[in-house]
């Protein structure tokens, strides 16, 4: 077996083990029976809130971008829906940021800028997410370790605990510095020049903070916004949790997905909205059967991603003479 399919295969069996076990602790028959209890409409209207997001999240990316180059909003919604699709059906170690990486790349021959602008992306969503669960932790921490999930607790805190530390690298010159001269010592492929070049290019944000509230802000309203989208599933459902429980656990669950264990998180977000959504009233089939509903409503909406994928084509290699000198500068 090649080594490239070896963690793509390992993703995709923990996954099946994990939704194994929690199938085996529930009725079957009851998470299709509160899957197809929900209406068309609230299914459709979930999906055009996440297609809806979607769009938003481009428009942030289009934001950060814009510092340095400017592409058409189209063609970068085009690439945000290609990367949707790599993320959602393709459990490969090529994953969907890389892929709209190399079109930005292809678009601009900025290699630097194309992937600093989708790591600052990236980071400005996870940075709200660790807001929001941060801010459910010291709400109904209490509440979730009371209902056994001590464990839970410790795993999110230190999530949290970890982002706070990689950022305070990322953003304090002096701790930056440190670490390089620390690793000054490994000389493989030129890899610490790499990287600190890279930093050097990224870092360049801070000199827009005007920009990076801004995104951060978008980046807030989008996670409230997918908890929404659970709760509008919840509601036709026929469940009746009241939302505040859904921005509690809905940030946990979605950041414990974010263990790079499993296809998409399959299998660890469902296994927490069992745990925790199960404590306060919900029953355990509605649990599982919420967080897949929700799950294929993002697979169908990455599915445009598929033909744009079709129409572009690979990313392909840069041409030799693409400099990025055609795109209007900002400066």
């Amino acid at each position: 077996m090649s080594k490239r399919w070896g963690m793509p295969i390992l993703k995709v069996a923990v996954s099946a083990a994990l939704l194994y076990i929690l199938f085996s602790k529930v009725d079957a028959r009851l998470v299709w029976d509160s899957v197809s209890s929900v209406g068309a409409g609230w299914i459709v209207s979930a999906a055009l809130l996440f297609a809806a997001l979607q769009c938003i999240s481009t428009y942030r990316w289009s934001i950060v971008l814009g510092r340095d180059v400017h592409v058409p909003y189209p063609r970068l919604l085009s690439m945000y829906f290609v990367g949707m699709f790599f993320n959602s059906f393709l459990p490969t170690i090529v994953g969907g940021d890389v892929v709209k990486g190399y079109y930005l790349y292809r678009e601009t021959g900025r290699g630097g800028a194309a992937f600093a602008s989708i790591l600052m992306d990236r980071y400005s969503g996870f940075a709200a997410l660790m807001t929001i669960t941060f801010v459910a932790l010291l709400i109904g921490g209490g509440a979730v370790h009371a209902t056994g999930g001590t464990g839970l607790v410790v795993v999110f805190a230190a999530l949290v605990g970890g982002f706070l530390g990689a950022s305070l690298f990322l953003w304090f010159e002096r701790l930056h510095q440190w670490l390089v001269s620390a690793l000054s010592g490994i000389r493989l492929m030129g890899l610490n020049e790499k990287v600190d070049a890279f930093y050097r290019t990224f870092t360049g944000y801070r000199q827009s903070p005007s920009m990076l509230v801004g995104v951060f802000l978008i980046s807030l309203a989008i996670q409230c916004g997918v908890i929404t989208g659970y709760f509008m599933l919840g509601r036709g459902m026929g469940v009746g949790v009241p939302i505040g429980y859904f921005f509690l656990f809905v940030p946990l669950a979605t950041t414990a997905s974010m263990i790079p264990l499993s296809l998409s998180g399959l299998g660890i977000r469902e296994g927490v909205f069992v745990f925790l959504f199960s404590r306060v009233g919900m029953d355990r089939e509605d649990a599982l059967a919420l967080s897949l509903l929700w799950f294929l409503v993002t697979v169908v909406v990455s599915l445009p991603g598929a033909v744009e994928y079709i129409r572009r084509g690979p990313p392909g290699d840069v041409p030799a003479d693409s400099n990025g000198d055609h795109h209007k500068r900002k400066n």
